[in-house]
């Protein structure tokens, strides 16, 4: 079976059983961001959420919630070729990627979690989110968390 979605293609910390990935090989980091994002993902939660009546708001918040499991299923289902490996680091990354998303487009989820939430604070959840993603890439990488 064929990718469903694009893989990341990030370096990867050299060790045994990494495949080898070279500087002009490699995604930049904003390629890297956009492909980390589920769109597959958020286009079933938005239309769930579009359903789901707003004053049932625990259903609400428990699909959210589930999206997160979700997210990183996906990405490891539709981003691994056949006889390939998962992309380990992009499963790990594509569900904070989705929470920032769902955070800053979901006041109300955020609201019953976090009373004191005004829609202003949604720009600093996503810029906050481009800036930690690579971060965190970073931080999997040096822990030895394979991506190719």
């Amino acid at each position: 079976m064929p990718q469903l979605r694009p893989r990341v293609i990030r370096a990867d910390k050299p060790s045994a059983g990494h495949i080898p990935i070279g500087a002009t090989e490699q995604d930049s980091l904003l390629a890297a961001i956009v492909k980390w994002i589920p769109v597959e993902v958020i286009t079933v939660y938005k239309a769930a959420m579009g359903a789901i009546p707003e004053n049932w708001i625990n259903l609400r918040v428990w699909s959210s919630a589930a999206s997160l499991v979700i997210t990183a299923l996906w990405i490891a289902f539709a981003t691994t070729p056949a006889p390939g490996r998962v992309a380990w680091r992009q499963v790990l990354l594509a569900p904070v990627a989705f929470a920032c998303w769902a955070v800053a487009t979901q006041p109300d989820i955020v609201r019953r979690l976090y009373p004191a939430w005004e829609p202003w604070m949604a720009i600093l959840v996503l810029c906050g989110g481009t800036l930690l993603l690579p971060i965190l890439e970073g931080v999997l990488k040096a822990l030895g968390v394979p991506q190719n």
